[in-house]
């Protein structure tokens, strides 16, 4: 007989689905924790001639300030615009550090308006962003990191189908997730943006 307490402690678990808190899935526009890459993180103001607000997990351009025109303005950083078709993108906007968006009763996900500050990595940073994607995307699962997307501006999501003349996303699919969630879902009509739960996303090496 012994006074010593024998115990295992590489056998100690959690009871199967006791205190087991599931927190698997993605945000859309949250760009992962990474002490390499953090000081990439870059600012600028979204320009007074969008036509639209503009949200985390979406290709933006950006433009050389016009500190000629507005002094002053050039230190907030550079002159952001939402990508479009025509236009070849230079990073993605992020919700990191960002927290001037405007999120109301009706809309719910943090929108940033002409005038205001935004947050983005550029292409090259080696950012790990989540972005919501289609089902083409999802089915990359199991195939190469460097499999060929494009981002859909008119549903806003990756997709492995080439619109018109666009070249693809300069980005690496890492990992799919299908499920668990948070994406953005922009309403046009009202200008508002809502989370949704049910919508596959893709972490992207950028």
């Amino acid at each position: 007989m012994s006074a010593l307490i024998s115990i295992n402690p590489m056998a100690t678990t959690n009871a199967a689905g006791l205190f087991n808190t599931n927190s698997a899935g993605y945000t859309q526009g949250d760009a992962q924790d990474d002490p390499a890459v953090k000081f990439a993180l870059a600012g600028g103001v979204l320009s007074t001639s969008a036509t639209s607000p503009l949200w985390g997990g979406v290709p933006i351009q950006e433009f050389i300030p016009g500190a000629a025109a507005q002094p002053g303005t050039d230190t907030l950083g550079s002159t952001i615009l939402q990508a479009t078709t025509s236009a070849v993108p230079s990073g993605i906007c992020v919700f990191n550090q960002a927290y001037g968006g405007i999120t109301t009763p009706q809309s719910t996900a943090p929108l940033y308006s002409p005038g205001m500050s935004v947050n983005y990595y550029r292409f090259g940073s080696g950012a790990r962003i989540p972005l919501a994607c289609d089902s083409s995307v999802v089915a990359l699962d199991g195939n190469l990191s460097s499999s060929t997307v494009y981002y859909n501006y008119s549903t806003n999501v990756l997709t492995t189908t080439q619109p018109s003349g666009q070249a693809a996303l300069p980005v690496k699919i890492l990992k799919v997730s299908a499920s668990g969630n948070k994406t953005v879902s922009y309403n046009s009509g009202s200008n508002t943006a809502n989370w949704v739960y049910n919508q596959p996303v893709a972490l992207c090496l950028i």
